[in-house]
């Protein structure tokens, strides 16, 4: 029987949820033998009782289903892929999880190097000084080897994917609807950018849309497939804090970056790392807690170019910091003329050390 025909029926039966399915596998090398199993097999699986195991064998009976059909038919037009947790390729990290996805649809390929992966989560709408984080935080973990993973959401998550493949590495976007869907519509160029250096997947069915009860769900996957996860900006009952509490679960590094006591986007962050989240202040925080769990362990890093700073330029980036200043602002600062000191922010942006906004804006980035 076609293994892909096997595993939709499997996950079409009620009941039979992922944490059974994981069961089966453990005794059966495929999905198709689970459904020619006999009843006395079945029920010797812990977790499998006689109720379950008689819908299992009356599905397998009722020989070929128009909606699995339809939905193979849809996966084969629209080119998806597909892993199932009966699969030697099923992702690594994602196997040790208490529930793992029976079947992962997905475009872009997975690669052995993304078991060093980290999620980064956060709210749908960042303050600057989350977004600034976030992208100097993506930009390192880059740097270092690791691959990113997030869930394609506004704010934070669009910010992680898109700085991470900016700066070359690899992403890996889990889903709260059917891969076929673009959600939000805006990620649609970014979708594509995804498929070509990482991973874009979920684990439902094509055509689901992204109702809220999935994204919960779909959380455990975001932390499932990472070493750890780290929540940048949260919300007192933001969907992030969902993510950590999976990873604590799932025994993987949580990690939360604080804010102030009066920002309500810091609330929730605070309150992981009172509850025993690692504070972080840079990448390198992260990096060190999980170098010694790393499959491919960072390499000796070249020694880098670093820039010593004099006069004006010291002065000037003193000042900057990860909030936005307005040029008029910095130049009272420092009593001078906006356009005697742009040369000297021109020369720091060049440098990496400063990044330019709209409006004349300038914030730290290192």
């Amino acid at each position: 029987m076609d293994e892909l025909y096997a595993i939709l029926k499997l996950i079409s039966i009620p009941g039979l949820g992922p944490r059974k399915i994981l069961a089966l596998k453990n005794r059966f090398k495929r999905a198709s033998d689970v459904l020619n199993a006999s009843m006395k097999e079945l029920c010797s699986i812990d977790g499998i009782n006689q109720k379950v195991a008689i819908k299992i064998k009356k599905i397998e009976s009722l020989g070929e289903s128009d909606e699995i059909s339809r939905t193979i038919e849809m996966i084969e037009k629209k080119k998806i892929k597909f892993v199932t947790i009966f699969d030697n390729n099923y992702p690594e990290n994602l196997k040790t999880i208490y529930d793992p996805p029976p079947i992962v649809f997905y475009w872009g390929e997975f690669r052995d190097s993304d078991y060093d992966s980290i999620a980064v989560v956060g709210t749908r709408s960042p303050s600057q000084y989350g977004k600034n984080v976030t992208e100097v935080v993506a930009r390192e973990l880059v740097k270092a080897g690791i691959t990113t993973v997030s869930g394609f959401a506004r704010g934070v998550d669009t910010i992680v994917h898109k700085t991470t493949l900016r700066a070359g590495g690899r992403t890996i976007a889990v889903l709260g609807n059917g891969l076929d869907i673009i959600y939000p519509p805006e990620n649609k160029k970014l979708m594509n950018m995804i498929i070509e250096c990482g991973v874009y997947c979920s684990e439902f069915l094509p055509g689901t849309k992204p109702d809220a009860v999935n994204f919960p769900r779909r959380n455990r996957i975001i932390s499932g497939l990472s070493l750890g996860v780290l929540v940048i900006e949260a919300g007192e009952k933001s969907g992030a804090l969902i993510t950590a509490y999976y990873a604590t679960d799932q025994n993987r590094e949580v990690f939360a970056l604080p804010g102030r006591i009066t920002d309500k986007k810091s609330v929730g962050t605070n309150n992981l790392i009172k509850q025993g989240a690692k504070l972080i202040s840079s990448a390198e925080d992260v990096l060190e807690e999980i170098d010694r769990i790393r499959k491919y362990p960072r390499r000796s890093h070249q020694m880098e170019l670093t820039f010593k700073l004099e006069g004006e330029e010291r002065k000037i980036y003193d000042i900057i910091n990860h909030e936005p200043v307005h040029i008029e602002n910095l130049a009272e600062l420092v009593e001078m003329q906006p356009y005697e000191i742009l040369p000297t922010l021109l020369s720091l942006e060049l440098k990496g050390l400063v990044k330019q906004l709209p409006g004349k804006y300038f914030v730290k980035i290192s």
